[in-house]
């Protein structure tokens, strides 16, 4: 899946610490990621229950050009994902 086709979405409420800190570091990337609060929006918490089987946020959805989706958990995780695919070298 080539990083520039991906279509990112972040699952995630305001008052969430994890959130909050995958937030900050997409401040830094030149990277368009959607803000999906799950709070504010039951149709985007059932998305990710579907999607997941579980409430637990953040959770990144990424969309390859080709239609295939990627659910990942874990702050850190996430991190290092974004890191990897979209940081400056």
């Amino acid at each position: 899946m080539s990083d520039t086709e991906q279509k990112l979405s972040l699952y995630e409420f305001s008052s969430c610490p994890f959130c909050r800190r995958v937030r900050s570091f997409l401040s830094s990337l030149d990277q368009d990621v959607e803000s999906r609060d799950v709070s504010q929006s039951r149709e985007h918490l059932q998305d990710l229950v579907n999607a997941t089987g579980s409430q637990m946020v953040p959770c990144l959805r990424i969309e390859g050009g080709d239609g295939e989706v990627v659910w990942m958990h874990e702050s850190a995780h996430i991190i290092d994902y974004l890191k990897d695919h979209f940081a400056p070298q």
